[in-house]
């Protein structure tokens, strides 16, 4: 047990460092900003799969947002190889967006006119250019890799919800991104497939992929190299 919530394994420097995230919402009666974040720090190592937990209003799908750039907070710093990601333009930050991170949701956010290959693919289509064919063939492994041999002509309507979702998380590889963040992955799917999908996710951290998922789900979260609890915007506690 520790509350030491920069702690990370390994000597390797930081990939994630925030320090200190503040973030409000404004009232919907139109009184005082509700907090959401109010202090957190966290550090995260490369190829580290840290799991952020906590019952639903916590803070921890609002702290995944602005560790992967999503939104700003209102103060406070988050690092990524060094640099304040916090305070580069926009345009930066969709870089980093497109680039260096992918981001999954409960929502699977597929095209339904779209093959299973062809929204694995989107990030790099081109209006009605085609898809290079070395391209399209690394859509295809990633496909593979996710237990989907035999689906890539598969129309989203045509796949199970656990389907879908690995179609999602093929899509977050494809890009070859150095930080897949995952905002409660298996919410909307039964226990199997969901148990399934964290298997997958396990899998991903064993082979170095640096991952931060948040979930309510306490046995999803042991599946991760470290967890870390959050409570009323807060990091409350963590498990080595």
């Amino acid at each position: 047990m520790t509350t030491d919530h920069t702690a990370h394994t390994g000597s390797a420097p930081a990939i994630i460092e925030a320090c200190d995230l503040c973030k409000s919402y404004p009232a919907t009666d139109g009184g005082a900003p509700a907090p959401v974040l109010r202090g957190v720090s966290l550090r995260v190592s490369p190829g580290e799969f840290v799991a952020v937990a906590g019952r639903s209003g916590s803070g921890k799908s609002t702290l995944l947002n602005v560790l992967a750039s999503l939104t700003l907070p209102d103060s406070g710093t988050v690092l990524f190889d060094g640099q304040d990601i916090t305070r580069v333009s926009e345009a930066r930050r969709n870089r980093l967006r497109h680039s260096d991170f992918a981001v999954i949701f409960q929502a699977h956010h597929l095209m339904p006119y779209l093959t299973a290959l062809e929204n694995v693919l989107l990030p790099f289509m081109n209006g009605l250019a085609p898809v290079p064919a070395a391209m399209a063939e690394k859509g295809r492994s990633v496909l593979d890799r996710v237990g989907l041999s035999g689906k890539a002509a598969s129309l989203p309507g045509a796949l199970s919800g656990g389907e879908q979702q690995r179609v999602a998380i093929a899509r977050a590889l494809v890009r070859d991104a150095r930080v897949l963040f995952a905002d409660e992955p298996t919410g909307n799917l039964d226990t199997a497939t969901g148990e399934a999908i964290m298997e997958l996710l396990a899998e991903l951290g064993r082979d170095g992929l640096t991952t931060v998922m948040v979930t309510h789900n306490p046995d999803y979260a042991r599946r991760a190299h470290r967890t870390l609890i959050m409570r009323d915007g807060l990091m409350v506690d963590g498990l080595a």
